[in-house]
């Protein structure tokens, strides 16, 4: 029984938007307004070393500023962010685990 042959799936194209953002610890939030968070999806991005430690790294979003009467050359608005890190070095060597 012959298959037909396959056809080559190219993924999606993607579009990425560039927006302008701001998460600098010591900039004024004067004149913004907070946007309230109605969803997140925070995932782990995970690093592999060559030493066979493990780096995890989640970002976590505190709160979202808009700033008033902000906006970047193509018209779309300014936001502020407060954020962290969330990390875990996991290291085979010794079996530790650290946060």
């Amino acid at each position: 029984m012959r298959m037909p042959p396959r056809k080559s799936r190219r993924p999606a194209q993607i579009t990425y938007v560039e927006r302008s953002v701001s998460d600098a610890v010591n900039e004024s939030l004067q004149n913004t307004t907070e946007i309230e968070m109605l969803e997140s999806k925070e995932a782990w991005s995970i690093y592999c070393l060559s030493d066979g430690t493990t780096l995890r790294i989640k970002p976590v979003m505190i709160a979202v500023f808009k700033a008033d009467g902000e906006q970047t050359a193509d018209g779309e608005p300014v936001y502020r962010m407060k954020s962290t890190l969330i990390t875990d070095v996991r290291s085979v060597n010794t079996g530790s685990k650290s946060s």
